[in-house]
């Protein structure tokens, strides 16, 4: 007889799988194999140990898990629990059709074990809940959406040649400014952009500024100090919000600090800055010697951010635009590679100053450890992107792939952390978006629609709106096009997409996704609040597809793209290659959940 399928489930206390919402409310989940039936949760009863007539008992409350995700491998079980005492021990009763299983800590046992029901260290723990412990990013963020611009290829308002350069690498530039950032200001609002994020500005000898050769000084390239408030008030004006790049990790070798480093070797008072491995770092030639210090590239020495001076340095510098210039927050490059007793005292600073400012780093593998509230509000999540990208775009996932990946990586974050989070399909390190879906419009409108359906903040870079092309860098890094008309035009979209999000932000922003149907060429999503719907309906195949959605028979509600008021019959018809975004208010004192 084959029992209970145990190698598949899994939980972690203190992790996305078991973690406070607010003060009062933890949200545990439990992943499964399909074996499973039901799964209750155990844990303390407000009485607490209890005396019967021999000894002393741990009394427990039972509470049943709903399922929230089932896909072709696992299934999800979660469940929101108020604690009485602020604290929780707990375990899971499993039930499956030929066995019953206790799931502690410590492992498997039988419910029946009378030992270890009272053995209470040998449970799950939260030990306590303090508030102060609650993940919060600012409120803000998940209501922004953003636009990334690399300042070089975005707008010189005195080129009449603007963009016709068809060269793009790292000394190619185009002369993209911060007044003609300031200048298309309007345009991005009108786009229904609330922040933009701008790559680096400092001085630095490329076009691209990741190698910083002065922190406290804008690039004469882009313009001055005083054009770059200019920038950051008339954006606040129109309610955008600014994020700069701030370039931490390492430093362009032309920075005064490196220099002393090459002119004076072992004596210098720099030296500590940078992790040399062994002097001297230049032959008797005057070459290079690349592996006798560690760098991000040879042109970009990496910082020692245990080192005092230079942690007081980089704080001066990111209070300094905080403060002088009022910019909303840091995008902090290669994130993960600074360490982490830096980014805690970088973190205690600038909130001290500014509470509400965003801290967001680029990483692209799973964070969690950057993410329990003492470093990160977020980091730019191109893992819950990829799955969007690879069915829709690129074609490489199935429908149920697709499901498998993107709820791996929604439940790989607790929901307050997912609303910290910068979400984006394309930016100056990746495809663009446009040529990633091969060059086809409906491909790129519908990974659009799901992008705006995603919680936290979403990000659009620059272009992306008129199908500008670009695999790899730099060809991903092309200048704007202002003058030329395209045929490929995404405005119109991405404006009614925006104010869809801004008019409905609980229910597109909302954390929970329902598939109420997974085929092979078909796919339904649900998102709903207590008192809204929405549905996403799409259609993959070559034909037309007749789809009966039960909970919908004989209903009233919207097509939010057609902007139309629907009734919906027997069945949806959806067009071959089409898709459909439907809400509808929810009946009153009614949660339809399916699984």
């Amino acid at each position: 007889m084959n029992g209970l399928n145990r190698q598949a489930v899994y939980h972690k206390a203190n992790s996305a799988y078991a973690y406070m919402k607010d003060a009062q409310t933890m949200c545990l989940t439990l992943r499964t194999a399909h074996d499973v039936e039901s799964v209750v949760l155990l844990t303390d009863h407000p009485d607490g140990w209890v005396k019967d007539e021999k000894s002393y008992y741990w009394k427990k409350t039972k509470i049943g898990m709903k399922k929230i995700y089932q896909t072709a491998l696992y299934i999800y079980w979660q469940v929101e629990h108020h604690p009485s005492n602020h604290q929780m021990r707990y375990g899971f009763l499993l039930e499956a059709e030929q066995e019953s299983l206790l799931y502690i800590e410590r492992g498997w046992f039988s419910p029946e074990d009378h030992f270890i029901e009272n053995d209470i260290n040998s449970y799950f723990a939260f030990p306590y809940m303090h508030e102060s412990e609650v993940i919060q990013a600012p409120s803000w963020v998940n209501e922004t959406i953003w636009y990334q611009v690399m300042p070089d290829r975005f707008y010189d308002p005195g080129n009449l040649s603007w963009g016709s350069s068809k060269h793009f690498g790292q000394y190619d530039f185009h002369g993209g400014t911060l007044d003609g950032i300031r200048e298309k200001l309007p345009y991005l609002k009108n786009l229904g952009i609330s922040g933009i994020y701008l790559t680096p500005i400092f001085k630095s000898p490329t076009a691209h500024k990741y190698d910083t050769e002065d922190y406290m000084e804008i690039d004469p390239h882009f313009g001055t100090k005083e054009s770059f408030k200019s920038l950051v008030d008339a954006a606040h004006a129109l309610g955008i919000r600014v994020l700069l790049d701030g370039v931490f990790n390492h430093i362009g070798d032309q920075s005064v600090f490196f220099q002393d480093v090459l002119k004076h070797g072992e004596q210098s008072i720099y030296k500590d800055w940078f992790y040399i491995e062994q002097f001297p770092l230049e032959d008797s030639e005057d070459t290079r010697i690349v592996d006798h210090y560690r760098h991000f590239t040879p042109n970009m020495p990496k910082l020692n951010t245990i080192n005092k001076e230079v942690q007081t340095y980089l704080i001066k510098v990111a209070l300094y635009w905080i403060e002088e210039y009022n910019i909303d927050g840091w995008r902090l490059d290669v994130a993960n590679e600074i360490d982490h007793a830096f980014l805690r005292i970088l973190r205690t600073r600038l909130k001290d100053v500014r509470p509400d400012c965003y801290i967001m780093g680029e990483i692209w593998h799973h964070a969690d450890a950057w993410l329990q509230g003492d470093q990160l509000d977020g980091v730019m999540n191109y893992p819950l992107g990829k799955p969007i990208l690879e069915w829709i775009a690129a074609n490489r996932l199935s429908t149920f792939e697709f499901q498998e990946q993107f709820v791996q990586a929604l439940l790989q974050y607790s929901e307050n952390v997912n609303r910290g989070m910068l979400t984006l399909l394309d930016s100056h390190d990746a495809p663009r978006l446009y040529e990633y879906a091969d060059y086809d419009r409906e491909k790129t409108a519908l990974c659009l629609v799901m992008l705006y359906l995603l919680p936290g903040s979403i990000c659009l870079y620059y272009g992306t709106e008129i199908g500008i092309d670009g695999r790899e860098d730099p060809t991903n890094r092309k200048p704007m096009q202002w003058a030329k008309e395209f045929s490929i035009d995404f405005k119109d979209l991405i404006k009614r997409l925006s104010s869809l999000r801004r008019s409905n932000l609980a229910l597109f922003t909302g954390n929970q996704f329902e598939f109420l149907e997974v085929r092979e060429d078909l796919l339904i999503l649900k998102k709903e609040t207590k008192t809204q719907a929405l549905y996403l309906l799409i259609n993959q195949s070559q034909k037309p597809q007749c789809i009966e959605i039960t909970e919908l028979k004989n209903r009233k509600g919207r097509d939010l793209l057609e902007q139309q008021s629907i009734l919906i019959g027997d069945e949806v018809v959806l067009a071959s290659a089409s898709y459909k975004i439907y809400k509808f208010e929810n009946k009153q004192n009614k949660m339809v959940t399916k699984y």
